[in-house]
C-alpha cells in the first residue's frame, strides 16, 4: 500500500496501480529496492497459546487451530528484527516518501501472516532510519502514539470520497484500547467483546448463551431470522447487516442446515474485513490495541452478493452499513478511546 497516493478519487485507481508497480515491482518489472532481513531472534515455534478458555483468541484466530490445537508455526511476541531496504539510484524523492509512509502505516496499523487483520502478526515500528538520519521516534506511552497516528493521518487522509479499495480517507476511524504487559490477554479480551457484539449464542434451555456461559446479547436477531426465513424457502431482498465485517459469512442452524454468503464472482470469493486489529508495543513495555475502521467500496461495482443453501440461491446488491462496525468500536464495554477523526 502507498498511503500517500492511494487516497485519490476513484478515477485515479489506475495511476495508483502504476505508482505501486513502479516502486514495489510487478510481473513486468523489479521493485526499486532490495531487501535484507536480520532475524536472529525470529525462530518459529508452535507453543500453544490457544485453549478451550481463550474464547476471544479462538474466535479471532479461526482457521489457525484444529480441535483447539494450533496447527501453524508462529513468531513469539516480543521478538524484533531489522529490515534494510537498498534503494536504487532511480528512486525519486516522491517515491522515497511513499516507501517511508508505507513502512509507517505497516508499523502503526498492520501486521504480517495469517489473520493479520485480526491482530495476529502485528508489527510495531521501533525505528526508521534513512541513511544515518533517524526519521521515527518510538512512542513511549498512549498519548505519544495518539499524536503520531494523528500526524500521519493528517498528511494522508485527504479524500472525502469512499475509496474504491482499502485506503485511508476522511471516513477512516481509529480507536485505541489500553492493555498491560500481556498482548495475548489484550487480544483475547477484544475477541470476546467482538463475540459478545456479533453472536446470537447457542440454545441452552430457554436462553442463548456464549461459550463462557454468559447470556448472548443477540444484537443481530434480525440477521438470524432473515437467514432462517431464507433457509425455510422464503424470498429475501437484503443481506444480513453483519456482512459488513467481511465475506464469506455463513450461518449454521442445528438440525436444519447451512446458509452461505459470498461474492457472486468466479474470480472473487472473499471480501476482507474493513476492521483492522493491531497490537502495538510501547517503549515502556506495555501493549495497546489500535482498532481501525477503513471503509471503502465493499465490492466492485459489477459484483453482487450470493446467498445460497443446498436448495436455492439468490443474488442481492451489496448494500452495507459501516456504522455497524462503528457501534462496536464505541461500545462502553470495549473501553476504547477515539483517536481519529480528531475533533
Amino acid at each position: 500500500m502507498v498511503p500517500g497516493c492511494c487516497l485519490a478519487p476513484a478515477g485515479f485507481s489506475k495511476k495508483v496501480f502504476e505508482v505501486e508497480n513502479s516502486i514495489f515491482g510487478s510481473t513486468e518489472g523489479q521493485a526499486k529496492f532490495l531487501i535484507k532481513i536480520d532475524d536472529n531472534t525470529l525462530m518459529p515455534n508452535k507453543k500453544q497459546i490457544f485453549n478451550k478458555y481463550t474464547y476471544g483468541l479462538n474466535y479471532l484466530g479461526y482457521g489457525l487451530t484444529e480441535k483447539g490445537e494450533l496447527i501453524r508455526s508462529y513468531i513469539e511476541n516480543g521478538r524484533s528484527f531489522t529490515l534494510t531496504l537498498f534503494l536504487k539510484k532511480s528512486v525519486s524523492e516522491e517515491e522515497l516518501k511513499f516507501v517511508k509512509q508505507s513502512l509507517q502505516a505497516l508499523g502503526l496499523f498492520g501486521g504480517a501472516g495469517a489473520r493479520s487483520r485480526r491482530g495476529f502478526g502485528s508489527l510495531s515500528l521501533v525505528s526508521l532510519r534513512i541513511e544515518n538520519n533517524e526519521e521515527w521516534n518510538e512512542p513511549c506511552n498512549v498519548e505519544e502514539l495518539q499524536n503520531i497516528i494523528r500526524e500521519f493521518l493528517n498528511i494522508v487522509s485527504k479524500s472525502s470520497d469512499l475509496p474504491p479499495y482499502t485506503a485511508f480517507s476522511t471516513k477512516t476511524q481509529i480507536f485505541i484500547k489500553k492493555g498491560n504487559s500481556d498482548p495475548i490477554a489484550l487480544l483475547n479480551e477484544i475477541g470476546m467483546e467482538l463475540l459478545r457484539y456479533r453472536s446470537y449464542g447457542r440454545a441452552s434451555k430457554d436462553k442463548h448463551m456464549l461459550p463462557w456461559n454468559e447470556k448472548a446479547e443477540q444484537n443481530f436477531t434480525d440477521d438470524h431470522d432473515l437467514m432462517l426465513d431464507f433457509l425455510n424457502g422464503k424470498k429475501i431482498n437484503r443481506i444480513p447487516r453483519r456482512v459488513v465485517f467481511g465475506l464469506p459469512h455463513n450461518y449454521f442452524f442445528s438440525g436444519k442446515g447451512k446458509v452461505s454468503i459470498e461474492p457472486h464472482s468466479k474470480g472473487q470469493k472473499r471480501r476482507a474485513s474493513p476492521l483492522f486489529i493491531h497490537i502495538h508495543k510501547l517503549s515502556d513495555g506495555s501493549y495497546v490495541a489500535v482498532l481501525s475502521l477503513i471503509p471503502s467500496q465493499f465490492l466492485p461495482s459489477n459484483v453482487n452478493v450470493e446467498i445460497k443453501t443446498g436448495r436455492q440461491t439468490t443474488i442481492i446488491p451489496p448494500q452495507v452499513d459501516y456504522n455497524v462496525i462503528s457501534i462496536f468500536l464505541e461500545r462502553p464495554t470495549l473501553k476504547a478511546e477515539v483517536v481519529w477523526p480528531n475533533e
